[in-house]
């Protein structure tokens, strides 16, 4: 299994628990990975606004503060979210 295939796993059990958009899941999914919010603009062709308004969207819905908490978050949820996910 591919990283990226790892991840649209993941990213389908967390979208669910969570009740993530598709476009908040592509947003995080692109946070995970590193994008800045500038990098989220060009690639969901939105303005820096909307990709700004959808990272803190998705970071309430996570019930975390900062962007810079993400890796944490995701490790802990990897622990969660294995047995919604067949990997």
């Amino acid at each position: 299994m591919t990283e990226n295939q790892l991840l649209d796993k993941l990213m389908n059990g967390v979208s669910e628990k969570y009740g993530l958009t598709p476009q908040e899941s592509k947003v995080l999914a692109m946070l995970l990975q590193g994008y800045s919010i500038p990098q989220v603009a060009v690639h969901l062709e939105v303005s820096p606004y909307t990709a700004e308004k959808h990272s803190q969207t998705v970071l309430r819905k996570l019930n975390i503060m900062y962007k810079r908490e993400l890796p944490f978050w995701l490790l802990k949820e990897m622990e969660t979210v294995k047995g919604m996910v067949k990997l």
